[in-house]
């Protein structure tokens, strides 16, 4: 468990949060890289497609986290 002051974040929390930034600079990054002048999407366009699949790989992880300390917990008892 971490404390940043009087806020306590549990391993789930924290893992899903490094996840979403690290696959934001990824998006971006990547999205800077597929920007071309001939290539016919604008750069903030791409940028909000990577964003998504971003945001929906950080979900599908935060589920399946949740699902596996839930099955961890009831293991233990």
């Amino acid at each position: 468990m971490l404390q940043i002051g009087k806020y306590k974040i549990g391993f789930a929390p924290a893992s899903v949060i490094i996840v979403f930034i690290v696959l934001s600079a990824c998006a971006v990054i990547a999205a800077f890289h597929q920007a071309k002048p001939e290539y016919p999407i604008p750069l903030s366009r791409l940028i909000v497609i990577n964003e998504g699949m971003a945001l929906l790989a950080t979900l599908v992880y935060g589920i399946f986290v949740h699902f596996a300390i839930a099955i961890i917990n009831r293991l233990k008892k």
